[in-house]
């Protein structure tokens, strides 16, 4: 998987409305034969225990959703004019309340990616113990933890921490073809969305999806274009390394198969 440059938040700024600031900690080598990162390596495990109150702390997830027939994967870019400089990022987001972290990456998946999908079992290297020793290698845990502090805002006088999970998904040929059709119909969607939105929420009591994220426009990119979008984004170095392992563990899956 090559020399990857993995990237922690500085605490540092926390206290104003700038982003942390990224500090380099360490190059790594890795590879899917051996493991992802070196589990007792600095930038991977955490030098001092946490003890984090539920009001200060929120956790999500995120998918890297793959049409595998076609070799593509999904990526999403908000139209919105002042962000779409940010550039075109993964599909991710807060967990509910009662909801698991599997059921949030395909929930987001679907609600920012614009397609259903579902969890793909992949060779991923986890520590995560088996109740049976099958032999099985494939799994459907999460291939990265991002953690990042949330600096002081409105909402966080004394900023936060966020945790996200990722995953790795994948979307049906049935799917593609079927939110293809419903993407010729975007701009009727799109007022009728905006129009009952506020009303479903409210009759609901509770958000069913952000109003921003009706600005949301996902297409699939084949593996090299994707990662050259990501590379030109905001969040470059968190995406593309996520992006690039999720590459990685789909392509070796797809030998795993052609060999079986």
């Amino acid at each position: 998987m090559g020399t990857r440059v993995l990237y922690m938040a500085s605490t540092e700024n926390t206290k104003s409305d700038a982003p942390p600031t990224p500090t380099k900690l360490s190059f790594f080598e890795d590879s899917l034969e051996e493991k992802m990162a070196e589990p007792n390596a600095s930038y991977n495990i955490p030098r001092e225990s946490s003890l984090i109150s539920a009001n200060a702390f929120i956790t999500g997830a995120g998918a890297v959703m793959f049409h595998r027939k076609s070799k593509r994967v999904v990526l999403v870019i908000d139209e919105r004019e002042r962000h779409k400089e940010l550039g075109w990022f993964l599909p991710k987001g807060r967990r509910d309340v009662g909801e698991t972290f599997e059921q949030t990456a395909v929930r987001e998946g679907e609600e920012e990616g614009g397609y259903p999908c579902r969890l793909l079992p992949v060779p991923v290297p986890t520590r995560q113990p088996k109740k049976v020793a099958d032999g099985n290698v494939l799994s459907t845990e999460p291939i990265y933890m991002h953690n990042w502090a949330i600096p002081t805002k409105r909402l966080w006088q004394n900023g936060g921490m966020y945790t996200c999970f990722w995953y790795v998904c994948e979307i049906t040929d049935e799917d593609v073809e079927k939110v293809e059709r419903e993407k010729q119909e975007q701009n009727e969607m799109m007022n009728r969305a905006q129009i009952n939105l506020a009303e479903a929420n409210a009759t609901a009591g509770k958000v069913f999806m952000d109003y921003h994220e009706l600005r949301y426009k996902s297409e699939l990119f084949e593996y090299e274009e994707a990662k050259r979008l990501i590379a030109a984004s905001i969040d470059s170095t968190v995406f593309g390394c996520v992006l690039q392992t999720a590459i990685e563990l789909v392509q070796k899956l797809d030998e795993m198969e052609d060999k079986a």
